[in-house]
Formats: structure tokens, sequence, C-alpha cells
């Protein structure tokens, strides 16, 4: 088997995996964050002192 064979198969693991963990990484993110800023703004209107 040569070796030239190999290289689609090697480009695909070397290039595409970690690209899809990295969005995959950032939409994990971004949705974490979503989630906090709710519970903060919650939590800010639970103790909002009336002026």
């Amino acid at each position: 088997m040569e070796v030239t064979a190999l290289l689609p198969g090697l480009l695909f693991i070397f290039y595409f995996v970690p690209l899809i963990f990295v969005i995959w990484f950032m939409v994990t993110i971004v949705g974490q964050l979503k989630a906090q800023t709710k519970l903060l703004k919650q939590i800010h209107e639970k103790i909002k002192i009336p002026e």
C-alpha cells in the first residue's frame, strides 16, 4: 500500500476533526454563557431594591 493512498484520510483527521471539535466547543461555551446570563438576570431581579 502506498503512502499517497493514505493522504486523504490523514488530511481529514488532521484538519477537519479538530475544526469540528473547535466549533462544537464554541457552541457549547456560548450555550453555557447564555444559561449563566439568564440565571444572573433572574437573581438580579429578585434582589433588586426599589428606590
